[in-house]
């Protein structure tokens, strides 16, 4: 996948990868059950980051920025007109990642993350094992469950907003 060069490239091929996602949600019926937290954009350069984090900085986005297993990680407020729509509710943040120290990440769009809301993570979590391979992913800054809606992209059940975790541990 080519890097969006403008703001209008990069939603039209966020929507195309969101199509699984969607039909993932609709599926699994959880609407009014869960939401999106964000989106995460993978980046193959550092290129690559800089020029899309530029691109939502120039379209004067709120943004954060953290230094997360060795890379940078921007977690951007998107504020369009046109907003990010899934079956789950809108998407309102954009998380964009950094090529990683060993240089094995591509461009592109990696997964959402999604919180129950009607349920605990754990309710969620095992629910949707009982028809799809759900993989925990234990990290150092947090663990989560992915789920392959397809090709490569992920379904990611996390415990909450990530804007809540960066307020609480970041910005103390």
């Amino acid at each position: 996948m080519s890097v969006p060069t403008s703001i209008e490239a990069f939603y039209k091929d966020a929507k195309q990868s969101l199509l699984a996602f969607n039909e993932f949600a609709i599926r699994h019926k959880l609407e009014g059950r869960a939401l999106p937290d964000h989106l995460c954009y993978k980046c193959g350069s550092r290129t690559s980051f800089e020029r899309l984090r530029k691109m939502f900085e120039d379209a004067g986005c709120w943004m954060f920025e953290s230094r997360i297993s060795d890379r940078t990680i921007a977690y951007i407020r998107l504020n369009f007109e046109i907003p990010m729509t899934t079956g789950l509710g809108e998407i309102r943040y954009l998380e964009l990642c950094d090529q990683k120290p060993d240089r094995s990440q591509r461009s592109g769009f990696d997964h959402v993350e999604v919180y129950a809301t009607a349920m605990s993570y754990e309710e969620m979590v095992e629910e949707l094992a009982q028809t799809e391979q759900v993989v925990e992913k234990k990290r150092p800054h947090h663990s989560t469950h992915d789920i392959d809606v397809g090709n490569g992209f992920l379904f990611r059940a996390t415990h909450g907003p990530l804007v809540e975790k960066i307020k609480n541990e970041e910005m103390i």
